[in-house]
């Protein structure tokens, strides 16, 4: 129907053409096609889609109005009649089969979507029932400090107890103190003072989780991230204490690297993160 019948001619001087000589024949002039037109299945499809919908449809439905045949120059409303195609093609593709099409899209969505709910009840059901079943079983087997001697289980019952997470808080407390007491070029004697500090609270750190892994075993003691993170602020303090010792003692060593070891003794205050519930569930999650 309207194969070859969108070019048209452009130029000055297009008064007195009617077709695609005449168009050519005038200097200047050229004979170009619509951007949306039907000389194809593919550019057919596109203007199609376009009319469905119902962007910049005016501008197709004029030009096929307007279009007289192959290689003829357009004439305004030339057949007003094609307008019955257009109307008809909007009303039944525009707003009945491309609103059923998104409606078919819709509906499998909504399907799929519900049995990706009903799957994932399923596995939180089967979670559950397998957390259900472990907690059973813990709740028949003994405890692992059933068979722990007395001083042993002394222990145990000691970092175990609210207050010795109190003390270990108290002595954090301390250190942070002490190492706000540093300040550029302070007396030698309160540098003496402060190193001699850092050591005893590096000792009672390293006895705290000496004690804990006697307490609670290797196994139970590292699976917490927390206790995890009380190792490495140990084996970090001991490094700092040793390089240090080394600089003054034995071997130069960079003074960059002590400063960095120095700066990292902060990382002690995040002990009391695990004595804060609310922090400490934060940051599990």
């Amino acid at each position: 129907l309207f194969k070859g019948t969108f070019y048209y001619c452009e130029g000055e001087n297009i008064k007195d053409v009617k077709n695609k000589q005449e168009c050519l024949q005038i200097e200047g002039n050229v004979w170009i096609n619509r951007k949306y037109n039907f000389d194809d299945l593919g550019k057919a499809l596109m203007s199609l889609f376009v009319l469905s919908s119902r962007d910049g449809w005016v501008n197709i439905m004029y030009t096929g109005l307007d279009a007289v045949g192959v290689d003829q120059q357009p004439i305004v409303n030339y057949n007003e009649w094609r307008l019955l195609y257009f109307i008809a093609f909007i009303l039944l593709v525009g707003f009945f089969v491309l609103n059923m099409f998104v409606g078919v899209v819709v509906e499998n969505f909504h399907r799929c979507r519900e049995e990706q709910e009903k799957e994932e009840k399923i596995r939180r059901a089967a979670k559950r029932a397998l957390q259900m079943e472990k907690k059973r079983k813990r709740m028949h087997e003994p405890p692992y400090y059933t068979n722990y001697s007395p001083m042993r289980l002394f222990v145990h019952n000691v970092v175990t107890s609210k207050y010795f997470d109190l003390a270990i808080a108290a002595v954090i407390g301390l250190n942070v103190v002490t190492m706000a007491m540093e300040y550029y070029m302070m007396p030698l004697a309160l540098e003496y003072a402060l190193k001699i500090f850092n050591y005893f609270f590096t000792a009672v750190f390293i006895l705290e989780a000496a004690m804990k892994l006697l307490a609670l075993g290797v196994k139970i003691y590292m699976k917490d991230r927390w206790n995890q993170l009380d190792v490495a602020i140990v084996i970090l303090s001991i490094v700092g204490i040793v390089l240090e010792e080394l600089e003054t003692n034995i071997i130069p060593i960079n003074p960059t690297i002590i400063r960095v070891m120095r700066v990292l003794r902060i990382a002690r205050v995040l002990k009391l993160l695990k004595m804060a519930k609310g922090i400490r569930a934060l940051l599990d999650t």
